[in-house]
């Protein structure tokens, strides 16, 4: 009697690939990146419940930890001199080129929150919160927060390699990956897929704060003073 075939010689399990150390690392990586993401959502989380009643309390908590926070006079000027250095309100990481530069000049003239002096000249190296007073709201800090402390923890996506791509995906490209994608080096593939990646959490932060802590608390003040809605 012949011999029964082993079907089974040669041939892999495609849902148990073999094993690859390449593959494990990047599964490790993948999970750590995760990990890092809960821990931000987390530790902002933990900050907004501390202080959302105030945003100056938020601000305050921000500046003792070592990254000043400037909030520029009403009106249309701070936008214009933002937008005209290129720069974007919110938290802004240092770097050497003339925009930044140009920014440390114009803080010259104002104070950081809750100072009542002016400052010298700083480097700003664990970055600086700028913000309008139209924008010093809890809803754009808790997006800022997410960020600093996303950077903090050393997360990708904050480089100026991928600012400068990020900037140039919405200003240029209107928020779409196209055939643009095919011309770029790998590094900038990667260090736009961070930007992009920190950006989405920071967003989704956004909108589960809000409907965890920002509208209950709105509308648990408002049925205090008796202005809810029936």
């Amino acid at each position: 009697m012949a011999a029964k075939p082993n079907y089974s010689r040669g041939f892999h399990n495609p849902i148990q690939p073999p094993a690859s150390p390449e593959l494990d690392d990047t599964f490790k990586l993948v999970a750590e990146t995760r990990q890092q993401v809960d821990q931000v959502a987390e530790s902002a989380r933990e900050a907004i419940q501390s202080f959302y009643t105030e945003p100056h309390r938020l601000a305050e908590f921000i500046q003792s930890h070592g990254t000043p926070v400037y909030v520029l006079p009403g009106g249309p000027i701070p936008h214009i001199v933002l937008k005209a250095l290129g720069l974007e309100p919110g938290f802004l990481l240092p770097d050497q080129s003339p925009q930044f530069r140009g920014l440390q000049k114009l803080l010259e003239r104002y104070t950081p929150l809750g100072c009542s002096e002016k400052s010298a000249s700083q480097a700003f190296q664990h970055g600086v919160f700028v913000i309008p007073q139209g924008l010093f709201t809890m809803g754009f800090l808790s997006h800022q927060l997410h960020h600093w402390l996303a950077f903090r923890s050393g997360m990708d996506g904050h480089c100026t390699r991928a600012r400068r791509l990020y900037k140039r995906f919405w200003k240029e490209q209107q928020g779409k990956i196209g055939r643009e994608v095919y011309k770029m080096d790998v590094e900038d593939i990667l260090a736009l897929k961070a930007a992009i990646a920190r950006d989405l959490e920071a967003l989704q932060f956004l909108k589960n704060i809000a409907d965890e802590v920002l509208i209950p608390a709105r509308q648990a003040r408002r049925i205090t003073y008796g202005t809810a809605s029936a």
